[in-house]
């Protein structure tokens, strides 16, 4: 994947109008991937060469002005032409200097006092179907005109040469005997000096659906018979134009006496330059009619009605297959009005006729439906003949309105025949009869009295903000009664707003899910009938991780793998993210879409460098960064729509899937040899890797005394296998070990002498996204014991051990801060003293201590002596500690030491009516005995091992 400083190539647009066919047929569409512009588009690039299968850059650049009145001359700037409706004044330009920065120029532009927006003049393209076989004439060739009722309305009426329809596409054949009869003069935008003549063939297959010449003996007949059709051509011979093109051809129809506009283009971005020249046309009576895109099985759940027919006041068309259900590769959306056949046999160039598919094969089917019901009803307005199509139109779908065939199958006869209710929605005057409405278009409804109330639901795929569009349509003159509009959640009322002007736009801010509104008058004593036209329209929430519109501004996330779900609420959104990585390792983003009104485009950069963005792919498509390397320190990473350089708000949602993967670094490095050992000491835990095949991480320990030594290597990377090898200082080897299953060894139990040891670790395979870890724990032999080097009662168990009296309890251990138990107390005590006894009497054995009991000989020489008892219920409790008075009674008894009755208590825990006074008492005197600093005994506390060998020692050696 290709990646492009933001600073030094700004981003080309992709040609955002598709042919259909291509795209409805599952043909991969040649529109290339390339690096795309961020701000104004460069005007430096797009005057070089660009690179086979690289979007186009713009030449131009469409700038509006606030108000007429503000225009004026701007510095360094080519006019190429002016756009002017009287309410607004619209230019395209393009920098004077062709060497300019183009990036500053458009900045200054937009910062000039009265310019409202400054964008490039996008490329276009026409949303034709692929041809299927041209001459077949087996096919059913107009069988959709039955489909849409079209030769049952012939009956009423069949004509239309009262109105212009505009053709705004490739132009039309001008010499086709089908056609020439039914054209009048038109233009050509791509070429001025040219007549509309088609070079390209998709606009004169939809001059042949509206008004190929009908009931004249030769090829097929159009859905009027005669008409006026005005070619406007503003797409170049691939089918490509621009925004520019597109909205000049429209004020050209609107100027020149078109009544209705057909626009079988589309793309998928939203732009404010074709709302308001679709604001204009229908300000002037103008219908416009488009065809919604091809995309729905290539894009899937993604797909969105293309603009220019997802604009409120566009009538939107969906195709249908010839049993009646809506063509999956159509796109479906809140914003389709109606579905008309996908399938259609047509006029082709050089006079020929051929079968033809697609959205832009059922737009020209609703535009020539619409010049009939004119033929019918003169004096309709644009958005009445809107609603009579609607309501005419057979419900395909599940009832009511659905996003795949909006409100049903074009009905001509029934257009034609038929008178439009004042209100399709009633009845819908309470909250439990509200009806649903779509998001994103004009609908029109009437109060008819002061006790009537409209009530609405609409579903908001995400938390954000419903706008309400109102607009009276009360006769001119008339008083504009107010009116109120209420928000609902379930049964709960959270808002309301009073129109008390002709036309209001009000938002109301709503959670996901089901919203209803109310629409009613203020005074419910007035009887006035009250039409009005309402729009609603949606705009998502910021997302949970705004504000984070600039770098500094950045959403702080943890170093690891994660996923993200953002939206771009505002125009020209950009979310930063900032992310400090502590470890190295690799890092791969990926962004992806769930409509193809978002483009992705994903950039990173390490604080203080340049920015990499990754925009390779169109709208909808996912953007995936290469696997990069990060090195500890601070990372922003930036996801904006490249749809536009100041791209609308969008619903919809994005997904940024970040995959870290820490890689690490050797701390000990570097250790490849033995003379490079890293020196350790007891204790410390060591980590490391193995950073190739070939490395060798080598240890070294120095030994001051004899010891005992473990080992321990653990935290090894599943799969992978470690050894550990320990030589002396002449490099023999003294042990080896190899990590088991569960990943680790632990070499225990080693006793070394003095000296240099030296410890080299290898490994299966390489690995560096974990540590091993790896510990030395030395402990010098004192008396062969492990635990007691620094221990308090060293000398008086290193002089016991010495006389047999003491021994270990394991491997090298003496565990001198274990409870002594009564069986190793007593053993300790005949160890020491050695009496000459027979046996255990018979009347004082204990049931809890066999013959076989380590001890057995011991306890029995002890009860004899009358050093211990045993417990009143027969036992001995051999395995039960040893109290510090019950260590003191056993030493002063084995010794031979005369218990001494205290006159006062002989420590402040131990009155002199405790039963072990005396001896303590006794002990206490000889000096072999002390309490603590408070003076106190703490004679029930359980006596250690050490406690009991020191004042053993002290007594026998007295």
């Amino acid at each position: 994947m290709r990646k492009v400083e933001l600073c030094s190539l700004l981003k080309r647009p992709i040609p955002a109008l598709l042919l259909a066919g291509i795209l409805a047929c599952g043909a991969a569409s040649p529109a290339p991937a390339g690096p795309a512009p961020a701000g104004a588009a460069a005007a430096q690039a797009a005057a070089a060469p660009a690179p086979a299968g690289a979007k186009e850059e713009p030449h131009s650049w469409l700038l509006k002005w606030r108000e007429p009145a503000q225009a004026h001359a701007l510095r360094g700037t080519r006019v190429l032409r002016r756009q002017s409706t009287g309410a607004a004044e619209i230019w395209l330009v393009q920098p004077a200097d062709r060497g300019a920065d183009v990036a500053a120029w458009a900045a200054r532009l937009q910062n000039e006092p009265g310019v409202l927006y400054v964008h490039p003049n996008e490329r276009v393209h026409v949303l034709a179907a692929e041809s299927s076989a041209a001459d077949d004439p087996e096919l059913a060739k107009q069988s959709y005109l039955k489909q849409i009722g079209a030769q049952e309305a012939w009956k009423t009426v069949r004509q239309q040469t009262d109105l212009t329809i505009a053709i705004v596409d490739t132009g039309v054949d001008l010499d086709h005997p089908d056609l020439k009869q039914n054209l009048v003069p038109g233009t050509n935008l791509v070429d001025p000096n040219k007549p509309p003549d088609d070079d390209n063939g998709h606009g004169t297959s939809v001059a042949g659906v509206i008004a190929a010449d009908g009931n004249n003996g030769l090829g097929v007949s159009g859905i009027l018979w005669e008409a006026k059709l005005m070619p406007i051509k503003a797409l170049d011979s691939h089918g490509d134009g621009t925004e520019r093109d597109l909205g000049e051809a429209i004020l050209y129809a609107v100027r020149h006496g078109a009544r209705i506009v057909v626009l079988s283009v589309g793309l998928n971005r939203y732009s404010p330059y074709m709302l308001d020249i679709v604001n204009y046309a229908e300000s002037k009576g103008v219908l416009l009619i488009a065809a919604a895109g091809n995309d729905g099985l290539i894009q899937g759940s993604k797909s969105a009605v293309k603009y220019p027919a997802a604009y409120p006041t566009v009538l939107g068309v969906g195709g249908v297959k010839a049993d009646n259900t809506p063509d999956p590769r159509s796109n479906p959306g809140s914003e389709i009005d109606l579905a008309a056949p996908w399938h259609v046999y047509t006029t082709a160039m050089g006079g020929k006729y051929k079968q033809e598919e697609g959205t832009s094969m059922a737009a020209p089917q609703v535009a020539a439906a619409a010049a009939l019901v004119w033929a019918r009803y003169p004096s309709l307005k644009p958005y009445q003949v809107r609603e009579l199509l609607r309501q005419t139109a057979k419900d395909i779908g599940p009832p009511g309105f659905d996003t795949k065939s909006g409100y049903g199958l074009l009905q001509i006869d029934q257009a034609v025949t038929m008178s439009a209710k004042a209100d399709r929605y009633e009845p819908n005057g309470s909250r439990t009869s509200a009806k649903p409405i779509p998001a994103g278009k004009q609908i029109t409804a009437m109060l008819s009295g002061g006790g009537d109330e409209d009530w609405f639901t609409i579903d908001t795929p995400y938390d954000g903000t419903i706008t309400l569009d109102f607009e009276e349509l009360a006769p001119e003159g008339g008083a504009m009664p107010p009116v109120r509009l209420s928000h609902y959640a379930g049964d709960k009322l959270q808002a309301t707003s009073d129109s008390k002007l002709a036309s209001r736009v009000v938002d109301f801010k709503v959670k996901k899910g089901k919203q209803t509104f109310r629409i009613g008058y203020m005074n419910t004593d007035t009887d006035q009938k009250l039409p009005y036209l309402l729009t609603a329209s949606f705009a998502m929430a910021p997302d949970s991780y705004e504000l984070n519109d600039k770098s500094y501004e950045a959403y702080t996330l943890q170093p690891h793998s994660q996923t993200i779900t953002g939206s771009f609420h505002q125009t020209a959104d950009r979310d930063w993210y900032a992310v400090t990585f502590t470890q190295g390792g690799t890092l791969s983003l990926r962004v992806t879409t769930n409509t193809v009104r978002i483009d992705p485009a994903l950039a990173i950069q390490r604080a203080g460098q340049s920015l990499t963005v990754y925009d390779e792919e169109r709208e909808g498509m996912p953007e995936q960064s290469p696997e990069l390397t990060v090195s500890p320190g601070k990372y922003y990473i930036r996801i904006h729509n490249a749809i536009s350089p100041e791209a609308s708000p969008t619903v919809g949602t994005y997904t940024l899937q970040m995959d870290y993967v820490p890689k690490y670094a050797d701390p000990n490095e570097p250790n490849d040899k033995y003379y490079e050992a890293l020196m350790t000491t007891s204790g410390p835990e060591y980590v490391g890797v193995i950073g190739s095949a070939s490395d060798v991480d080598w240890f070294q320990i120095r030994l001051a005394s004899s010891s005992v030594v473990d080992m321990k290597l653990f935290n090894i990377p599943a799969g992978k296998k470690m050894k550990l090898e320990a030589y002396d200082k002449k490099q023999k080897l003294v042990f080896s070990m190899q990590t088991g299953g569960d990943g680790s060894l632990l070499a225990t139990n080693k006793v070394m002498q003095p000296g240099v040891y030296y410890i080299k670790l290898t490994a299966s395979s390489a690995f560096d996204k974990q540590y091993y870890r790896f510990t030395i724990k030395a402990d010098p032999l004192v008396a062969g014991f492990r635990d007691i080097s620094s221990h308090w009662s060293r000398d008086a168990v290193v002089e016991m051990s010495k006389l047999g009296v003491v021994s270990g309890t394991g491997p090298y251990t003496f565990e001198p801060d274990r409870p002594i138990t009564r069986a190793e107390a007593v053993a300790m005590a005949i160890k020491a003293y050695k009496p000459i006894v027979f046996g255990m009497p018979s009347d004082i054995r204990f049931k809890d201590l066999d013959y076989d009991h380590w001890a057995y000989g011991a306890i029995a020489k002890a009860v004899q002596e009358g050093w211990i008892k045993g417990f009143p219920d027969g036992t001995f409790r051999p395995e039960q500690p040893v109290t510090r008075a019950e260590m003191a009674m056993l030493i002063g008894y084995a010794d031979g030491v005369l218990p001494i009755p205290p006159v006062a208590g002989p420590f402040k825990d131990v009155g002199r009516a405790h039963w072990a006074a005396p001896m303590l008492n006794a002990l206490k005197l000889k000096g072999v005995i002390s309490g603590t600093g408070d003076q106190a005994y703490e004679p029930g506390k359980k006596a250690t091992r050490a406690e009991f060998t020191t004042i053993l020692y002290r007594v026998y050696r007295q």
